[in-house]
């Protein structure tokens, strides 16, 4: 990745962040997704598969399946445990 894009890639992601401590529902949308990311909470193809799942069944349906995909790797921590 070039200095650039990571510079764009970070104030992008800044202006995410103030938008959604402005209380943007879309930018707390987004930050909370680029966050779980980040985490390692959701991968790239659940990323994939979300997107995918948005244009075909609409946002609800993404949704919950954005709350399947982070809650897993917290249930399996619970049973390791």
């Amino acid at each position: 990745m070039s200095k650039e894009t990571a510079l764009s890639l970070s104030e992008q992601y800044a202006d995410i962040c103030r938008r959604a401590a402005e209380g943007d529902p879309s930018a707390r949308g987004i930050k909370i997704i680029i966050d779980a990311v980040l985490e390692d909470k959701l991968t790239i193809e659940q990323l994939r598969m979300i997107s995918e799942v948005n244009k075909k069944d609409g946002l609800m349906a993404a949704y919950e399946l954005f709350l399947k995909f982070y809650q897993q790797p917290q249930q399996e921590g619970a049973a390791a445990t």
